[in-house]
């Protein structure tokens, strides 16, 4: 479904039972609502509602030119939920640049959240800037992802995982080189100027952030300081997990995330 925040199309997925509680799913750059396949019947089988949303410029939501925010991909997720009628008891899950956004509507938009899990993600851009504006150049000099496409690949899976899951590799990486340009450039610039960190302790819901132990993009360090900032706040660590343990230790991650709502869900 399409939602018109008024600059762009945001495009969801709304499945579960009408009345139940609601888990909103936010994904990572250059993937879309699809980076969830892994947890969406777990989470439907506990009896919430599953909503997932593309961000702006990715999957099938329309881009917008210039330079993005956290704070403006996360009204557009805020737009969806107004929408939806979904104003307050909503947990979130969120992954990089989804985690960003789900600490952005922790900490901006008090009592819309119930609860929220930040995975693999930061309070604020400390990785190699340099990388990733080597990245950028690359692909502003070819006008398309293929340049960049295997060395992400490889920061976000472990080595065996292509083998293992060749047809879910292969797709993750068609999602990839489906996002639009100006979406990455965007969304590109909203990761490397985020900085939430100076309002993480007015976040005052039950918050689980999970990280992977073997992330080189957003590595347990950044992970840690987002759960001592917020007053409560539990951390997890998946052994050998790489940036997305969603998709590749999904048993593991899949049985915290349960845990999780199991205990917040009131």
């Amino acid at each position: 479904m399409l939602h018109n925040t008024g600059q762009s199309l945001i495009n969801y997925d709304l499945i579960g039972p009408p009345d139940a509680p609601v888990v909103c799913m936010t994904h990572s750059l250059t993937s879309d609502y699809g980076m969830w396949a892994e947890q969406v019947p777990s989470i439907l089988a506990e009896g919430f509602q599953v909503l997932r949303v593309d961000m702006r410029g990715h999957g099938g939501s329309t881009p917008t030119k210039g330079e993005y925010t956290i704070e403006g991909l996360a009204t557009d997720v805020v737009s969806v939920l107004d929408a939806l009628g979904f104003s307050s008891g909503v947990h979130l899950i969120g992954l990089s640049m989804g985690g960003m956004i789900g600490q952005v509507i922790a900490a901006d938009y008090p009592g819309r959240l119930a609860s929220l899990m930040a995975c693999c993600t930061a309070a604020k851009w400390d990785g190699d800037t340099e990388l990733m504006l080597g990245r950028i150049a690359a692909v502003k000099a070819s006008g398309t992802l293929e340049s960049i496409v295997s060395a992400n690949m490889e920061r976000r899976y472990g080595a065996g995982y292509r083998d293992r899951r060749p047809k879910r590799w292969a797709a993750l990486r068609e999602t990839f080189l489906g996002t639009s340009l100006d979406g990455y450039f965007g969304c590109m610039h909203a990761c490397l100027t985020h900085n939430v960190e100076d309002r993480l302790h007015t976040i005052d819901i039950p918050t689980l952030v999970i990280a992977g132990s073997a992330d080189l993009s957003t590595p347990p360090s950044d992970n840690k300081l987002i759960a001592a900032k917020i007053k409560g706040a539990r951390y997890i660590e998946i052994k050998d997990g790489y940036h997305f343990p969603n998709v590749e230790f999904d048993e593991e991650f899949n049985r915290i995330m349960v845990d999780w709502l199991r205990k917040v869900r009131g």
